[in-house]
C-alpha cells in the first residue's frame, strides 16, 4: 500500500531511484534482506511486478535507459485511488482533501467506476421474476 501510494502521490508514476529513496525512509534498502519482505529488490521486482501489482517500465526515449514503476492491474482491481488516498490520510492524521489533486483524480476514477459498474448491471441478462426466490423461501441470513 505505501508504494502504491507513493506512486498515486507522484503522479501515478515514479521514477525506480525515487521509490528506493522513498523505501529506505522506512527501513528497506535494496541488497539488505528485511524481516517482512525478504530481499526487497527481488520482492518489488520479481513479487509485485510478477502478480501484477506495479508494472515496471523503461523510461520512453531516456538514454541511458531509466525506469519507473507504476500501478498494475492487480492493483486497479483489488483497490482504489480513494483507498490508497484514505490510507495516506490516515498514516498522514489527516483527511483526503489534503491532497487535493489526487482527491479530485481519485473522485473522477470512483464516479467512471460506479459508471461502469451501472452498464455493466443494465447489459446483464436479467432473470425474470418468477426465477427468484421468494421472500418466503429466502434465507434469513
Amino acid at each position: 500500500m505505501n508504494i502504491l501510494g507513493f506512486i498515486l502521490m507522484k503522479g501515478n508514476c515514479a521514477a525506480e531511484k525515487d521509490v528506493w529513496q522513498f523505501l529506505k525512509v522506512l527501513k528497506v534498502y535494496a541488497g539488505r534482506r528485511h524481516f517482512i519482505y525478504g530481499e526487497p529488490r527481488k520482492f518489488v521486482n520479481n513479487d509485485l511486478v510478477k502478480l501484477k501489482y506495479l508494472e515496471y517500465r523503461q523510461v520512453p526515449g531516456s538514454d541511458p535507459p531509466l525506469y519507473e514503476y507504476l500501478w498494475g492491474p492487480r492493483a486497479y482491481a483489488e483497490t482504489s485511488k480513494m483507498k490508497v488516498l484514505h490510507f495516506l490520510a490516515k498514516v498522514a492524521d489527516t483527511t483526503p482533501r489534503a491532497f487535493p489533486l489526487q482527491y479530485e483524480e481519485a473522485l473522477r476514477e470512483e464516479r467512471a467506476r460506479t459508471r461502469g459498474a451501472g452498464r455493466a448491471g443494465t447489459s446483464a441478462t436479467a432473470r425474470p421474476d418468477s426465477m427468484a426466490p421468494s421472500s418466503s423461501t429466502r434465507s434469513a441470513h
